[in-house]
C-alpha cells in the first residue's frame, strides 16, 4: 500500500471523527428539541441533567481523536517523524466509542448494524496502525553500490575497480586530426568568364603602368 493511499485513509479517519465530535456536541439540543415534540411536559426531567455539559464531555474525545489522526496523517504523507505517537494518541482517544453499543454475548455471530459498525471501525483503525507503524520501521532499500563494506575496508571488484578509475581519471588531450583538403565545388561557366575578364584586365592595366 502507497504511503499517500494510507495518508488519505488515515485522514478520512480524522474527517470522521470530526463529524462524531460535532454530533456529540449538538447531540443534547437536538435531544432538547425533539423531545418538546415527544414529552407533554418538556421541562421534566431535564433540570436535573446538564445535556451541553454531557455532550462536551463525549464529544471532546472525538475531536481529539480528529486532530490527532489529521496529525497522523500530515506526518505519514510529509514523512516526518511522530506518525506513530499521533496514531496512537488518536487510538487512545477513539476508545469511548466502544461505549456507544452494549456488545453481548456472542455478539459476533450474528452482530447487529451498531455492533458490525463499530467492529469493523476498530478493525480498520488496527489494520491503519500497523500500516503506519511499518512505514516507520522500513528502511529505505539501497540501490545497487558499487563497494560492500567488511571488516572497515572497501571491497570491489575488477571491474567496478576500472570503472571508477575511469571516471577518475582526467581525460587526455586528443591528438589535433589532420586539416581535410578542401574540395572546391565547381563555379557556374558565367562566373568563370566574368572571373577570366576580370582577371585579364587587371594584367592589360599591370602592362600598361609597366611601359
Amino acid at each position: 500500500m502507497s504511503r499517500r493511499l494510507i495518508a488519505l485513509m488515515i485522514a478520512a479517519l480524522a474527517i470522521v471523527f470530526a463529524f462524531g465530535a460535532l454530533s456529540a456536541i449538538r447531540w443534547p439540543s437536538i435531544m432538547m428539541f425533539v423531545t418538546m415534540f415527544i414529552h407533554p411536559d418538556p421541562a421534566l426531567g431535564l433540570d436535573n441533567i446538564n445535556w451541553r455539559e454531557l455532550g462536551i464531555v463525549y464529544g471532546a474525545p472525538y475531536f481529539l481523536a480528529s486532530l490527532c489522526y489529521y496529525a497522523a496523517a500530515v506526518s505519514v504523507a510529509s514523512r516526518r517523524p511522530g506518525s506513530v505517537i499521533w496514531y496512537g494518541m488518536a487510538m487512545v482517544a477513539s476508545l469511548p466509542i466502544y461505549y456507544l453499543v452494549d456488545f453481548e454475548q456472542g455478539w459476533w455471530r450474528d452482530p447487529s448494524g451498531p455492533e458490525g459498525m463499530v467492529a469493523g471501525g476498530s478493525v480498520i483503525i488496527l489494520l491503519l496502525g500497523l500500516a503506519v507503524l511499518h512505514l516507520r520501521l522500513r528502511k529505505v532499500r539501497p540501490a545497487a553500490v558499487a563497494a560492500d563494506e567488511e571488516d572497515g575496508q572497501v571491497v570491489m571488484s575488477q571491474e567496478q575497480f576500472e570503472a571508477l578509475m575511469a571516471r577518475t581519471e582526467p581525460k587526455a588531450h586528443p591528438e589535433p586530426a589532420e586539416p581535410k583538403p578542401r574540395r572546391r565545388r565547381p563555379v557556374p561557366a558565367a562566373i568563370a568568364r566574368q572571373r577570366a575578364h576580370f582577371a585579364a584586365e587587371g594584367r592589360r592595366m599591370r602592362a600598361r603602368k609597366g611601359r
